[in-house]
């Protein structure tokens, strides 16, 4: 099939946003999907109910608009065969295109359909949004929102909610902090850590002390049967990581350090910000995998030397960067670091 003119996918935009009572974003994501055939787009998104979802959103949003930062949903039947992990830098003090790159944000997160989503750099003005888009499919929890920006994380109904909290680094002159969630699937618990470190090359020596303090969090939340994740957009340089608490690794070097999903904010492919082609793996995930008690394996077919000789259930990965589809109508993408997506099994 002939590519599509701009004269023909803006038709295709407007006709989708009009028939399916969405708006433009919504309809470029579907319509991106299928190569701009309009019909496939319908079809698509009347099949998965998107349009059920949409209404419950919005009436979900509009009670969610009490002042609070937490939503939590009573949690179905858990499973543990995978758990995902989506983290991004959503951009939120960049002002120009926020609402429709925030929309694109919003569409990608729901069609990954992540357990736990950590965002960095939020600003008060999307929360609406993120509420709008998202409180029908999330938990959203939120770290700071009265600073001008600020860390969140979403749980999906099956991680069953326990504590939030957050704790500002005391050495931060930029507002940073360490967003902590205690959680569990089933009978598993879950820890996540989701933080955005001092950015800039003159302030390596504050990052570094952050990090520590994370990597100190993570060592008193081991027991050795928690799923414990940390990450975010960290601004960190290889030579300033220092050597893992003991059992953690880096998820894309656990998945195989491939290097198309090497950089995270990769100015040659990313053209939201000018910095002379700076390609940087700002952005990372790092876990420890998760080893079944004696009395959940008895109940599986695989032997226990088996789950130990791999390091437990959550011990593989696979790594991937989402969010690279520039957004046609504004010739943008949706923000200016890729989206990391790491599913854990």
């Amino acid at each position: 099939m002939a590519e599509m003119s701009d004269a023909e996918c803006e038709l295709a935009l407007k006709s989708f946003a009009e028939l399916t009572g969405t708006d433009e974003a919504c309809a470029h994501f579907f319509l991106q999907d299928v190569n701009w055939e309009l019909q496939a787009a319908l079809n698509n998104f009347f099949e998965c109910g998107s349009h059920e979802d949409g209404s419950r959103r919005t009436e979900a949003a509009s009670k969610g608009e009490k002042e609070r930062s937490a939503e939590v949903t009573s949690p179905p039947q858990p499973s543990l065969d995978s758990f995902t992990v989506l983290s991004w830098n959503v951009d939120g003090l960049d002002k120009a295109n926020l609402k429709t790159r925030f929309t694109a944000v919003c569409y990608i997160i729901s069609k990954i359909s992540a357990e736990a989503v950590f965002l960095q750099e939020l600003a008060p003005e999307l929360v609406p949004e993120l509420r709008k888009n998202l409180s029908g499919e999330y938990s959203i929890l939120l770290s700071t929102p009265s600073q001008l920006y600020f860390t969140g994380i979403l749980l999906k109904p099956n991680v069953e909610y326990i504590s939030h909290k957050c704790i500002p680094y005391a050495n931060s002159g930029m507002g940073r902090a360490m967003e902590l969630v205690e959680a569990k699937i089933g009978d598993m618990n879950v820890r996540l850590l989701n933080t955005h470190l001092e950015s800039m090359q003159e302030h390596s020596e504050i990052r570094k002390a952050q990090l520590q303090q994370c990597f100190e969090q993570l060592k008193e939340w081991n027991d050795g049967h928690t799923l414990i994740i940390f990450g975010g957009d960290l601004n960190i340089r290889d030579h300033e990581v220092g050597d893992l608490p003991a059992g953690f690794r880096d998820a894309w070097v656990a998945a195989g350090s491939k290097s198309k999903w090497r950089f995270t904010w990769d100015t040659r492919l990313n053209d939201n910000k000018s910095a002379g082609g700076a390609r940087c793996r700002f952005d990372r995930l790092y876990f420890n995998g998760y080893l079944l008690p004696i009395t959940f394996i008895k109940k599986k077919s695989r032997a226990k030397s088996d789950i130990i000789a791999s390091g437990g259930v959550f011990s593989s990965v696979d790594f991937s960067l989402e969010g690279q589809d520039r957004i046609r109508r504004t010739l943008c993408f949706p923000s200016d670091h890729w989206a990391l997506v790491a599913r854990f099994y």
